[in-house]
């Protein structure tokens, strides 16, 4: 009987691993996308194609150098949800760069990015 819990035990923390790692890999892959869906709704995907486009921008990282890690922020959402003003940290290894961006919503109900401003913060 010994023998068949270890056999269980060890299949079951194997099984576990590997969920632990899948969802790992969903979270860094997918997460962001999601949560920023899940938060701001349809500007979230204009909001992650920003932040994507920023950390492989070259105006950016010759400045900045490699980007490590990034953060987000949503600054102010007005009572009728038709302008949004959104922040994002890119953590660089030589400086940081501090993205903020003006976003409306037009007529046609498409999100558009009405300006945006960076600036760098040396280390």
């Amino acid at each position: 009987m010994q023998t068949e819990s270890r056999g269980f035990r060890y299949w079951g923390y194997l099984l576990v691993g590997i969920l632990a790692f899948a969802a790992f890999i969903f979270i860094r892959n997918m997460g962001q996308q999601t949560i920023l869906r899940a938060v701001l709704g349809e500007p979230g995907d204009l909001i992650n194609a920003a932040m994507n486009s920023a950390r492989d921008s070259p105006r950016i990282t010759d400045r900045t150098g490699e980007i490590t890690a990034r953060h987000f922020k949503v600054e102010n959402m007005s009572a009728t949800k038709d302008t949004l003003i959104y922040r994002f940290l890119l953590d660089g290894e030589r400086a940081d760069a501090t993205i903020k961006i003006w976003m409306t919503k037009r007529a046609s109900n498409k999100w558009e990015i009405v300006k945006s401003d960076t600036l760098f913060i040396s280390k």
